[in-house]
């Protein structure tokens, strides 16, 4: 009677991805990092249902509020699809044991399973990009073309990224106060919010970016703290070469607010 249950149940490519990923842990005796059948699975769900799902719905509806709840419930939904994984009400444990024991007796390859595992891997980065972009030409809508945006001069994540690793910048909250007396600087009202604020600190001071900061104050004043400096970059356009040009200001806090004390123009070429 196994037998010809067995015989009459269909097998498809996922369930040989639970295989491979069991045996995987088997063979790797259950190491932490090694794939396991669920995760196997889990890889596939993620490909072939939510990814399409949430960039299809994030295509449409970015923006909006509806979209925001949808997002939490794709979470949700993400983390109780483990949940009930795990407890065998997604996947069986009976179509599983049925599963290791139609594959009985396959040798089992560890090149197979990390070719397939890799592979599920760059599906869902794959994904992220050919989707959005079949998506836009479905429906007609280009993206904007960056020449122009380019004149905008944006304050995005990506300019102060590139700032945190030419020259330590660290994107510091300020204080309500001293966003005020940032704001209403001529520098802000021209080229718009800086990219990064940040206070000086003694760590920020072994490169030669800030060395002009020594001219008014001494490196021992800087660790202790007795003076305090900020540090504000904008960025003020770009070379016709379209490098960015930055404006980099230092102020020293005082009692009655922000006092200039030194400022620096900028391309993002620089070596410091």
């Amino acid at each position: 009677m196994r037998g010809q249950s067995s015989k009459k149940r269909k097998y498809y490519f996922f369930d040989y991805l639970f295989w491979l990923g069991e045996m995987a842990q088997r063979h790797y005796k259950g190491e932490p990092r090694r794939p396991d059948g669920e995760s196997m699975l889990m890889l596939c769900s993620i490909i072939f249902i939510y990814e399409p799902i949430f960039l299809t719905t994030a295509h449409f509806l970015f923006g909006s509020t509806v979209f925001e709840w949808f997002t939490v419930a794709m979470i949700a939904g993400i983390v109780a699809s483990l949940h009930y994984l795990s407890n065998g009400r997604i996947y069986p444990f009976s179509r599983r044991e049925a599963v290791m024991q139609h594959y009985e007796g396959r040798r089992f390859s560890p090149f197979r399973c990390y070719f397939f595992l890799f592979s599920l891997g760059f599906l869902i980065i794959a994904e992220m990009y050919l989707l959005p972009s079949t998506l836009m030409r479905i429906d007609g809508r280009k993206a904007k073309p960056v020449e122009n945006t380019r004149t905008e001069v944006p304050q995005r994540w990506r300019d102060y990224l590139a700032l945190h690793i030419t020259v330590g910048a660290r994107q510091e909250v300020p204080s309500e106060a001293l966003q005020y007396l940032i704001n209403q600087d001529g520098r802000t009202s021209r080229y718009g919010q800086p990219v990064y604020v940040m206070q000086v600190r003694e760590e920020d001071m072994g490169g030669k970016f800030r060395v002009g900061l020594l001219n008014h104050a001494t490196f021992d004043e800087i660790q202790d703290g007795s003076r305090k400096f900020v540090e504000c970059t904008w960025v003020k356009g770009y070379t016709p070469d379209s490098i960015r040009v930055l404006l980099t200001g230092w102020y020293e806090v005082r009692n009655t607010g922000l006092c200039p004390v030194d400022s620096l123009e900028w391309t993002e070429d620089t070596e410091f």
